[in-house]
């Protein structure tokens, strides 16, 4: 599964378990960020009664809507709790350090790994 456009790309790689995510997401609205959502969703189903991992290590920007989106998959994995979460950041982007710590914060099984 992939998603493609000219600034950024997501892809899941079903041998590992992992939604890669590189470029710069900056859309809209939250309406405009359905696609990625429900992309989301569909990796969580692949990964039930295991890990799902996402990794933001070379996504350079995503905006508050972006920010959203991934807040409200975090409290939908949280009630579900059919799978764990593995979040990777990179201290060398400076919105990853403050703004992926807070989905531990949403749910405190969320693995988090920032280096």
């Amino acid at each position: 599964m992939e998603i493609k456009d000219l600034d950024y790309n997501i892809k899941y790689d079903e041998a590992t378990k992992t939604v890669k995510f590189t470029g710069s997401i900056r859309l809209q609205n939250l309406p405009a960020y359905e696609p990625i959502k429900s992309f989301l969703r569909d990796a969580a189903k692949l990964c039930q009664g295991s890990l799902l991992t996402l990794d933001f290590r070379d996504l350079q920007f995503v905006n508050s809507s972006g920010i959203t989106t991934l807040s409200m998959f975090i409290i939908d994995s949280r009630k579900s709790a059919t799978y764990q979460i593995k979040i990777q950041g990179s201290l060398n982007i400076s919105w990853q350090s403050k703004s992926l710590s807070n989905f531990k914060k949403l749910w405190d099984q969320v693995i988090l790994e920032i280096a």
